[in-house]
């Protein structure tokens, strides 16, 4: 039994959402890898990618990893809901420091759905384009895919997304502990989905639920 859920998927598939919803409900904090980089190193994830790379950033979310474990190594279950990036599982590191602290439930979000999100974010308004990132095609705005992808359409931009997040789902399902399969559905019904996967003897007598 670990301390910590850590909640691991593809972007934009709902991860800090329902991350966020369940750490409400079970009354313990909530973290999210990803922004702790931000508030770490001074710089947005996007910039800190861009200027450091893939295997930079790794090492960045595996640092911030270690604080989580260093806090709650001790700590009795449930204590915290806990974010990754959706690009954690290339870290091997990253992935054994936190499963010292925390029972990992996949994500396994409507793909589909995932690009459509990242399709919505998209946008030509020059105010709103990130200038470090420029170069990477039309909707630059949106640099985890415009990076790899010089994309000039929201089909474009559509298929840059799925070209990684469709084959990173075998890695998710070789990692997790836990599969949660939300639906195209309000999210308040997908946090009590989470909450339900939850074996029941993680759950202790002191949690705070709603």
């Amino acid at each position: 039994m670990k301390p910590c859920i850590v909640l691991i998927g593809a972007q934009h598939v709902g991860k800090t959402t329902l991350g966020k919803g369940l750490a409400e409900k079970l009354g313990v904090p909530f973290y999210d890898t990803d922004q702790m980089v931000t508030k770490k190193y001074g710089k947005h994830i996007t910039v800190f990618s861009y200027e450091r790379g893939a295997e930079g950033y790794n090492w960045a979310e595996t640092e911030v990893s270690k604080t989580l474990v260093e806090k709650f190594k001790n700590a009795e279950p449930i204590a915290a809901v806990i974010s990754t990036g959706s690009g954690f599982h290339h870290d091997d590191t990253g992935i054994e420091e936190l499963r010292k602290i925390g029972t990992f439930y996949w994500i396994d979000g409507d793909l589909d759905l995932g690009a459509q999100r990242i399709l919505d974010e998209a946008t030509t308004e020059a105010e709103k384009k990130n200038p470090v990132l420029m170069s990477y095609g039309k909707f630059s705005n949106l640099y985890s895919y415009a990076v790899r992808d010089k994309v000039e359409s929201l089909e474009d931009l559509r298929k840059s997304y799925l070209k990684v997040a469709v084959p990173s789902r075998a890695l998710y399902e070789k990692i997790a502990n836990i599969t949660v399969k939300p639906d195209n559905a309000p999210a308040e019904k997908n946090i009590e989905l989470l909450y339900n996967s939850i074996p029941w003897e993680e759950k202790t007598k002191n949690l705070k639920a709603v």
